[in-house]
């Protein structure tokens, strides 16, 4: 996923904030030049006199956009989730309580594709719709998936 350009004043250019879906890892980008990443989250980013700030990614586990702190100042590099959608990002995780191990790996990829459907541009209500049609799909494909391996576990062997 990759943030649009954000502003801020004192770099030296738009930032972009790109995140790994599967390492959670992030790359920045000031002025199309990569940040070097100086610890866990924290990055040094170019300012327009030539020098560099620390930056700090904050990536909440309920909000699709990640926030830069830089010099104690939050910047947002995307709107606020509601907190129905992130809830409803959330609902296909509840597949690991029903579902043990299976369910939260289906419910884990399902909650990724419904954060990236929050991520999108499309009004909130079409949001929520696709998020509701994810969840369908995760339950759907959990059965399915579980119904086979329990009839591969329990055909009788030939032999």
């Amino acid at each position: 996923m990759r943030t649009e350009p954000l502003t801020i004043g004192g770099l030296a250019g738009p930032s972009v904030v790109s995140t790994n879906g599967l390492s959670g890892r992030y790359r920045i980008t000031v002025g199309g030049h990569p940040a070097s990443r100086i610890g866990r989250s924290r990055y040094a980013l170019a300012v327009a006199d030539g020098g560099m700030v620390e930056a700090r990614v904050r990536g909440g586990f309920l909000d699709a956009y990640p926030s830069l702190e830089i010099n104690g100042a939050t910047h947002r590099t995307g709107p606020p989730t509601p907190l129905a959608l992130r809830a409803l990002a959330l609902s296909p995780i509840g597949l690991l309580l029903l579902g043990g191990l299976l369910g939260g790996l289906v419910g884990g990829l399902g909650a990724a594709t419904n954060f990236a459907v929050a991520r999108s541009r499309v009004p909130t209500a079409v949001k929520a719709l696709l998020m509701l049609v994810v969840l369908a799909a995760v339950v759907v494909t959990w059965a399915i998936l579980a119904t086979a391996i329990q009839q591969t576990l329990a055909a009788p062997s030939a032999g």
